[in-house]
């Protein structure tokens, strides 16, 4: 009789233990998701003050540069050729790295009729930290992106495109991201 026992005992004991494993499992399943909701929102709020610094103003309006929102820049393009898009992200390289909390060391713009290439340079990006900021914020991203490219096609630029380049700090290309309307 105590062999019946014994068992039985062995039966619920595992039955338990994946049990707490499946709780713990879960908990930190949880915990990520929060984290991750924390971070978009995050991001979400300063996408304006992102694309603000890509996109060139007129200069029409009595709004600062720092406080412009996407809706504003967009609304007071005078010309938005690849050449300006390029400038304005050079004229702000200082404030882009500064943003990125020490993320990016290097910011440089370059520009062809068409195409706007970004070179990001950073030396603590590799190719799991940019996968995570990707799947994290990429459709933030993809707005700024979306809005340089309609910026570039109200100055009547055929096919723009768009091109950011994240490399490490010895100039290997981490990641390109291409856009193009």
């Amino acid at each position: 009789m105590n062999s019946r026992k014994s068992k039985k005992v062995r039966k619920g004991r595992g039955g338990k233990i994946f049990a707490i494993l499946l709780s713990i499992v879960i908990f930190f399943a949880l915990i990520i998701f929060g984290v991750v909701m924390i971070g978009r929102q995050v991001i979400s709020s300063q996408t304006d003050n992102i694309a603000a610094k890509f996109l060139p103003s007129s200069g029409s309006s009595g709004s600062s540069e720092g406080s412009a929102s996407v809706t504003d820049a967009v609304s007071q393009m005078g010309s938005a050729t690849p050449s300006a898009i390029a400038t304005k992200l050079n004229e702000n390289a200082d404030v882009i790295k500064s943003q990125s909390q020490g993320m990016i060391s290097s910011a440089k713009a370059t520009s062809t009729s068409s195409k706007v290439t970004y070179t990001l340079e950073s030396s603590k990006l590799n190719k799991a930290t940019v996968g995570a900021l990707l799947l994290a914020s990429g459709d933030q991203v993809e707005e700024v992106a979306d809005k340089v490219l309609d910026s570039m096609k109200k100055a009547g630029v055929a096919q723009p495109k768009l091109q950011v380049d994240l490399t490490d700090d010895k100039g290997n290309v981490i990641k390109t991201l291409n856009y193009s309307a």
